[in-house]
């Protein structure tokens, strides 16, 4: 078993699903069973990316802390772009 999964996988699926859905309806957004049947891949395809994304921004590099850090915002079609604290809230199963 992948320690990054949940131990009771398909409940975190189901509660995660239910969070994008309630995300989603705050935010007016439509379609969501688009992005809802991609929530967990296991490839990504050209297909895949033409139905989900809509644009990638990749930021210029900072090398200011010694370290190369790059940061790349991706539009999705119907949400536009998600911040990076509810992705990461979505995949570690905290968010509310």
């Amino acid at each position: 078993m992948d320690p990054h999964e949940p131990a009771d996988k398909s409940n975190s699926i189901t509660n995660q699903k239910a969070q994008l859905t309630r995300y989603a309806q705050d935010q007016g957004f439509r379609n969501t069973e688009t992005v809802k049947k991609y929530l967990y891949l296991a490839e990504l395809t050209p297909a895949i990316l033409n139905d989900l994304v809509k644009a990638v921004y990749v930021h210029a590099p900072d090398k200011s802390s010694g370290h190369r850090v790059q940061d790349v915002d991706i539009s999705y079609n119907y949400i536009g772009i998600l911040p990076a604290s509810l992705l990461n809230d979505l995949i570690n199963g905290t968010a509310a």
